[in-house]
């Protein structure tokens, strides 16, 4: 007798199809998973203070100008020819603007994010709600396909299984 059954393409299809149903359930729950930790990393941007998040900035910024302060009132200690003073100056003063301006995009960059995480806080439930509709069909046709490689098993397979 000959044990081995010839190849069933209709079952071959339906256990690719399970397969990918399976995925897709997988990816739908991972993506739910990675939505609820952006909601909570929002959610606490948002509790904290916009002083809480801008303060190291101010006082990197602030600290740096400072140090420009003491390196251009050394420059002038120093009793430097007039050449050397102007360009001292120049120096400290687009390093000033440098670190001015380099504040300036990190505050906004601060409140850009503030921004963005409440938006999402907003969209949370309408997000959450359409990752759910996609994990309940994937779940739907993930039970489906797996009823599907069921029907299909070879005859030899469905008879040795009862």
């Amino acid at each position: 007798m000959n044990q081995h059954t010839s190849y069933d393409r209709a079952h071959d299809d339906a256990q690719r199809l399970a397969r990918r149903h399976e995925r897709d359930l997988h990816w739908a729950k991972e993506r739910r998973r990675q939505q609820e930790k952006e909601i909570a990393a929002a959610s606490a941007l948002l509790a904290s203070t916009p002083w809480a998040l801008a303060r190291r900035t101010v006082l990197v910024s602030g600290s740096l100008l400072v140090a420009v302060a003491v390196a251009t009132a050394f420059a002038t200690g120093a009793r430097l020819p007039a050449g050397w003073l102007l360009l001292a100056d120049a120096v400290a003063t687009a390093v000033a603007v440098a670190v001015l301006l380099c504040a300036v995009v990190a505050l906004a960059g601060v409140r850009s994010r503030r921004a963005a995480a409440r938006d999402l806080v907003r969209s949370h439930d309408a997000r959450l709600s359409h990752t759910q509709y996609h994990i309940s069909e994937s779940a739907h046709t993930f039970v489906d396909s797996r009823v599907e490689v069921v029907n299909t098993r070879p005859a030899s397979v469905a008879r040795n299984a009862a």
